[in-house]
């Protein structure tokens, strides 16, 4: 939907009333953002996993120019940054933002050696690295190729990239084609070198030649920073940051209408018509306007408080997540990386605390104390759900105005939405969940999940029931949302099929999927790409109005779980759409299409799921628009009125977990 088809009024209101709310509470959070764009018609390398060539420099640079225009401003270039394996730094353009339109000085202002009236002039030189960081210039391309063999399943606009651009031609006889990319779901931390020329700097319209080295803060003053760099498959907007949420939703919706004119999309379509997002993801950074107000510096107590409540709320690790979730992800919880560190937290938190009740703590002390923890299961701390790398981390390169102490704290679990009023939303969630933990203790005990992470939390109606609770608990802290921004917030995940018979509805919906990484963790950790098995895909079965009297999935008989006392009544159900080479299950077969059949009384419905062309073959090309795909999607799913009952089911499904049947066992 183009930004300019959307009423921004209807919610604009509520946006200023949540700054009231903290203003009035004397609480300063700053936002950044990093939405990605992508060139939705294009299956060309750098739209998918290279970080350069084509024409991507000169669509970035299209973008700056409106951003610039829109600003009364001009675009400059600087030098990118260089990561491994890259021959040369990345193309760059800034755009200076007035300090009145976004904080400009946002976290970048003060030096190590500032002092914080709030820590009783305590000062922090942040000498020490963290051993477990990613390297200063470790690449942050999150999502950027998430589901290269993700299955194409329903319209969520989960974090994709469609880096496999599904060519699984099928031959006559109806088998499919092997295809040698269908199994590599690649992570892209690096990208290849770039080798495309910067064609838009010779234009005349364009900057001239010269290229100046990234400015510092101290060179802005109190204006801020927007660049427009690329990352593989996209083009990436570092958000300048602003002071409300206000402001950093006009800020968004200028960057949407800027990459729009460009011709570039935060979303795509796959050959088979589902829509998944642009796949660089769009990852929110909280502070303040100097590294010694941030709140999690200000307040010590705050950022341990925020690491209990989302471990406590899951919603808030996958609802407005990737496909591409669990431990192999780009932003994994604490408890999907190793035991041991996992146990190690709950100290961590609790001695921090101790530590922060009994006097102020200075800015190294806290980031010392859980950057070891906050990490993936390779120690990598950018790839943490909460990354704290530029939190007070000296070991971090500075380039431009981004250094490692910066008072910042980003959250990772966030793909690109189609509208920037659904990021503004989970801004204005965040900041308020932050200002809760400022405002109240929040010591609950860490929730051991268990198997329940990605069982019960892998299904939409158990997410949606958990956000629900964070809400209410954000209502009884005076930092409630209202109604149009719970609504943005509802729009992050697509309802699904709503079939209906008898009086009955089943509504038939994407869950989330953990893919496993294929091989070691350590080797990959080198490579420009991670390799995760994405041949497994996982929906929910839902009714609201009590289980239908027989439902069967493939033939076979499944029971729907009760998620509370009055419903909803759910189950996940997996299959394997496709064979990887390489991957898990060598020959282990695909299930496509997916059959469910339910009865109401002595009425029998059918629905077949199918992951491509039912009849075979292959696709033209890519949807040529949002019809073309939906028409795509709509063929992909059959629904049939039974006038005789099935036959007989086979065995029942066995539950392999409390909400979950896995057709894949034999």
């Amino acid at each position: 939907m183009s930004v300019r088809d959307r009423d921004a009024d209807d919610i604009d209101g509520e946006l200023q009333t949540h700054d009231a709310l903290l203003e009035r509470r004397g609480i300063e959070i700053t936002i950044g953002g990093e939405p990605t764009f992508t060139l939705a018609e294009s299956d060309h390398a750098a739209w998918l996993t290279a970080a350069e060539g084509s024409d991507k420099v000169i669509r970035a640079f299209a973008t700056a120019r409106s951003l610039a225009a829109h600003y009364g401003t001009v675009p400059t270039r600087y030098i990118g940054r260089q990561y491994p394996n890259e021959h040369q730094p990345r193309f760059c353009f800034g755009v200076t933002v007035a300090g009145d339109t976004a904080t400009g000085t946002h976290q970048h202002g003060a030096t190590a050696t500032d002092t914080d009236t709030h820590q009783h002039g305590a000062t922090d030189t942040a000498t020490d690295t963290d051993t477990d960081r990613v390297t200063a210039t470790d690449s942050d391309t999150s999502t950027d190729t998430d589901t290269a063999t993700a299955t194409a399943t329903d319209t969520d606009d989960g974090d994709d990239g469609d880096t496999d651009p599904r060519r699984r031609a099928r031959r006559a006889d109806g088998k499919a084609e092997r295809e040698p990319d269908r199994s590599v779901l690649l992570y892209v931390r690096t990208g290849s070198a770039a080798t495309t020329p910067p064609v838009a700097m010779h234009r005349p319209s364009a900057p001239g030649h010269s290229v100046s080295a990234p400015p510092t803060q101290m060179d802005l003053g109190n204006a801020g920073l927007l660049t427009v760099t690329p990352d593989p498959g996209v083009v990436e907007v570092n958000m300048a940051p602003s002071s409300s949420v206000m402001q950093f939703a006009q800020q968004a919706r200028a960057v949407w209408r800027a990459a729009e004119s460009a011709g570039l999309s935060p979303m795509r379509y796959r050959y088979n018509g589902d829509v998944v997002e642009s796949g660089g993801g769009g990852q929110l950074t909280f502070g303040a306007h100097t590294p010694t107000a941030s709140p999690f510096l200000r307040y010590p107590h705050v950022l341990p408080a925020v690491v209990r409540y989302l471990n406590n709320h899951p919603a808030l690790s996958y609802w407005f997540a990737s496909d591409c979730v669990g431990s192999a992800g780009q932003s994994p919880r604490p408890d999907e990386g190793t035991r041991e560190r996992y146990q190690e937290l709950s100290l961590a938190l609790a001695w921090l605390e101790h530590q922060a009740d009994q006097a102020p703590l200075a800015p190294r002390h806290i980031w010392q104390s859980l950057a070891p923890l906050l990490v993936d299961s390779a120690g990598n701390s950018h790839r943490a759900e909460l990354n704290i790398e530029k939190l007070w981390n000296s070991g971090l390169n500075a380039h431009g105005t981004r250094h490692g102490e910066m008072g910042v704290v980003e959250f990772r679990a966030v793909r690109m939405p189609p509208h920037p009023n659904m990021l503004a939303a989970l801004a204005a969630l965040l900041r308020s969940v932050i200002a809760r933990c400022v405002v109240a203790h929040y010591r609950a005990p860490l929730i051991d999940w268990s198997e329940d992470l990605h069982d019960r939390f892998a299904l939409p109606a158990a997410l949606e029931q958990d956000l629900q609770h964070v809400l209410g608990d954000l209502d009884e802290h005076g930092l409630g949302l209202p109604p149009g921004l719970r609504r943005e917030l509802m729009a992050w995940r697509n309802p699904g099929i709503l079939c209906q018979q008898n009086g009955s509805a089943l509504s038939i919906s994407r869950a989330l999927e953990y893919w496993p990484l294929v091989g070691d963790v350590a080797s990959q950790e080198t490579l420009t790409a991670r390799w995760v098995d994405s041949s497994t895909e996982r929906w929910q079965l839902a009714t609201y109005d009590g289980p239908p009297d027989e439902l069967r999935v493939s033939g076979r008989p499944v029971q729907l779980v009760a998620l509370g006392n009055n419903g909803p009544w759910i189950l996940g159900v997996r299959r394997r759409v496709f064979v990887p080479e390489p991957g898990l299950h060598p020959g282990l077969p695909s299930l496509d299409p997916l059959v469910i059949e339910w009865r109401v009384g002595g009425a029998w419905q059918r629905i077949s799921l199918w992951s491509w062309k039912p009849d075979g073959g292959a696709y033209p090309g890519l949807p040529v628009d949002a019809m073309d795909a939906a028409i795509r999607r709509q063929n992909r799913v059959v629904v049939e009125t039974l006038r005789t009952p099935p036959s007989s089911a086979g065995r029942p499904w066995p539950t392999a977990r409390g909400f979950t049947v896995d057709t894949r066992v034999p």
